[in-house]
């Protein structure tokens, strides 16, 4: 499992930081699922803009039924947070808690030198595998925590949401998640206990839903103050006898000219 860098800081490649999947790589991913799970919905139908948010355009003149079976409008929103100009229900809002540093090894992987493989092919087709010394290898883990707020106006919309993204995690996309380097524990996703408030003099029904996640860092610093001695022998026999004896997988042509030969009579 790998997941890159995509800050939009230097540091990361000064310091050869290949992997950091912690609190803002976690959310954008989540989010993204989300939004191409529920883009597939057709009752709470995601849809984005030309920018990429979630498409919240003035209703007024709009049908009952817009964004059941068109784009006109999502049906959800999903994001870090509300936009700051529409307040727009039902809306699941994802935000990060807190982390923990875990070691996978005392040393952080400290002195473990990775190497990579050279192939070396010589003129009678012989060939030979090098591992050279490629980079020093640096490594630890995260592990903290996501909270997916649910906010809707209706109590099935609630329900409904709660159970689609707790099944979306745990088994639906895990593979998925896995393989961009966030590691869900099924045996850790918490759902908390149903709310309700008062928003402009309507009930909102909201529910949270916990997950626990295992990430990891990476650095890969590479080796450019280290040489490394290769000697490559070919083994062609003995040559001390009377015939030499050559190695069975040596072929040694001797072309002769006719100008070899003259000068042979000579």
């Amino acid at each position: 499992m790998a997941t890159g860098i995509n800050f939009t800081s230097d540091l990361p490649r000064i310091y050869d930081i290949v992997q950091n999947t912690m609190m803002r790589a976690n959310k954008d991913i989540i989010i993204g699922s989300l939004k191409e799970f529920f883009s597939e919905d057709s009752y709470y139908h995601y849809v984005k803009d030309e920018w990429g948010f979630a498409k919240t355009p003035d209703h007024t003149d709009l049908p009952d039924g817009a964004g059941l079976n068109d784009d006109l409008t999502t049906r959800l929103y999903i994001g870090e947070r509300d936009r700051y100009d529409v307040i727009y229900y039902p809306a699941v809002l994802v935000s990060s808690g807190s982390w923990s540093s875990v070691p996978i090894g005392l040393q952080r992987n400290k002195y473990v030198v990775q190497y990579k493989s050279i192939n070396y092919i010589d003129g009678y087709g012989n060939n030979t595998i090098v591992q050279t010394p490629d980079y020093y290898l640096l490594a630890g883990a995260w592990e903290g925590s996501i909270s997916i707020e649910v906010n809707a106006r209706g109590l099935r919309a609630r329900d409904d949401l709660v159970e689609l993204i707790s099944i979306h995690l745990m088994d639906l996309r895990w593979d998925e998640y896995f393989k961009s380097g966030v590691a869900i524990k099924p045996a850790e996703i918490s759902i908390g206990a149903p709310s309700e408030t008062e928003d402009y003099n309507e009930k909102l029904y909201k529910q949270t839903i916990s997950v626990s996640i295992r990430s990891e860092w990476r650095r890969e610093i590479p080796v450019t103050d280290v040489l490394e001695a290769i000697n490559i022998c070919v083994d062609i026999g003995n040559l001390s006898k009377d015939p030499p004896e050559f190695a069975s997988n040596l072929t040694i042509n001797t072309k002769v000219d006719l100008m070899d030969n003259l000068s042979e009579i000579e």
